[in-house]
C-alpha cells in the first residue's frame, strides 16, 4: 500500500517539474500595443512590484521620447530658427514628464516567463494631457498678459525687457503647448502655437537690431563693468555705433563722498545711470547710493562698493535697475 503511495508522490513531483513552461513571451510583451486613448508600458523583475516600477520608467522615458522627437526631428511648427538652441526645451520635456501625476495608471497583464514577473501597465492618454493643460493655460496666461502690455509708443529698451521677460518662460511653453498634441493627437494647438511664434519674431527681430553703448564720467569707470555685463547677459549686443535707429546710450555720472567713522574710510557714492535714444532723448533714469568701508583708503572703500552695485542688479535685474518703465 504504501509503495503505491511512495510511487505516486514521486510520480506527481516529476509530473509537476516536467509541467510545459511557455516557450514565447507573451504577445502584448514583445509588441507593446499602441492606440490613440493610452500610453502603455512593459517590463520584467524578479516580482510584480519591481516589473511595476521599472515599467513606470520605462513609460515615462517612452512619453519624454515622444515629446523630444517633435523638436528633434524638426517637425514643430514653432517657427525657430536653425540657430536656436533646444536643449532647455529638452530639458522641459524631461521634468514635465518626471513630474507628471500617474494616479490614472493601471495594471493591464501580468505574466510569468522565464522565472521573471511580466507586466503590462497602461494609462490614459487624456489624463496626462488634462494635467499638462492646466499648467500650460495658467503660463499661456502669464505670457499673454506681459506680452499684450507693450505700448506703441514704449521705448525700445522697455520693450526689449518685456520681450526678454516673456522669453524666460519660451521653453516651458514650447515643451507643453507641443506635449498635448503628442499626446492627443486630435488636439489643435495652433493659436497657442502662433502665439509663440509672434513672442519669438518680435524678440528675435528686436534683438537684432538693439544695440547700447555704455559709457561714464571720469569718476565712475568703476561702476560701468557690471552693467555692460549684465546687460550681455540679457542678450543684448553693446556697441559704440549705433547698428539701428533702436540704438541706445546709458551715461553712467556719481558723486562720492569720503567719510571716517571709528577708523574706517567710508566712500559714500551716489550713482546716476541715464539712458537715452538716438534722438538724445531721455528714455529711463534711476540713481543708486552705495555706500562701504575699508581700514586701507578710501579708494579701497569706492571698489567695495561695486560689490553693492552687482548685489543690486541681481536683485533687481537689469532693467529694473536702470529704471526702465
Amino acid at each position: 500500500m504504501y509503495k503505491y503511495i511512495i510511487t505516486a508522490i514521486i510520480i506527481a513531483i516529476f509530473a509537476g517539474c516536467s509541467a510545459p513552461k511557455p516557450k514565447h513571451a507573451p504577445s502584448w510583451y514583445t509588441s507593446l500595443p499602441k492606440d490613440y486613448k493610452f500610453f502603455y508600458s512593459v517590463a520584467s523583475g524578479e516580482t510584480t512590484s519591481h516589473a511595476k516600477n521599472k515599467a513606470i520608467v520605462n513609460l515615462r522615458k517612452l512619453i519624454q521620447k515622444e515629446m523630444d522627437s517633435v523638436f528633434t526631428d524638426k517637425t514643430t511648427k514653432l517657427k525657430i530658427d536653425k540657430d536656436f538652441d533646444i536643449t532647455p526645451i529638452l530639458k522641459e520635456n524631461e521634468r514635465l514628464v518626471n513630474t507628471v501625476s500617474l494616479l490614472e495608471l493601471k495594471i493591464e497583464e501580468t505574466a510569468k516567463f522565464n522565472d521573471e514577473e511580466l507586466i503590462l501597465l497602461k494609462i490614459p492618454r487624456k489624463s496626462i494631457f488634462e494635467r499638462f493643460n492646466l499648467i500650460a493655460n495658467k503660463k499661456m496666461e502669464v505670457s499673454k498678459e506681459n506680452y499684450t502690455s507693450i505700448k506703441e509708443d514704449d521705448s525700445w529698451i522697455k520693450k526689449y525687457s518685456i520681450l526678454n521677460n516673456g522669453m524666460k518662460d519660451f521653453a516651458k511653453l514650447a515643451s507643453l503647448v507641443e506635449a498635448k498634441k503628442v499626446i492627443i493627437n486630435s488636439y489643435n494647438n495652433t493659436n497657442e502655437v502662433n502665439y509663440l511664434n509672434d513672442l519669438y519674431n518680435d524678440y528675435v527681430n528686436l534683438k537684432n537690431e538693439i544695440s547700447i553703448y555704455v559709457l561714464s564720467d571720469v569718476n565712475s569707470r568703476a561702476f560701468v563693468k557690471d552693467i555692460k555685463s549684465a546687460l550681455s547677459d540679457e542678450g543684448i549686443e553693446l556697441n559704440s555705433k549705433p547698428k539701428s535707429d533702436k540704438a541706445l546710450k546709458i551715461f553712467i555720472t556719481s558723486n562720492t563722498q569720503n567719510l571716517q567713522e571709528y577708523g574706517f574710510n567710508i566712500a559714500k557714492s551716489l550713482v546716476k545711470y541715464s539712458t537715452y535714444n538716438k534722438n538724445k532723448e531721455k528714455v529711463a533714469f534711476k540713481q543708486h547710493t552705495f555706500s562701504a568701508k575699508s581700514r586701507k583708503n578710501y579708494s579701497d572703500a569706492k571698489m567695495q562698493s561695486i560689490i553693492h552695485q552687482k548685489s543690486k542688479i541681481k536683485k533687481l535685474g537689469i532693467f529694473d535697475f536702470l529704471g526702465v518703465k
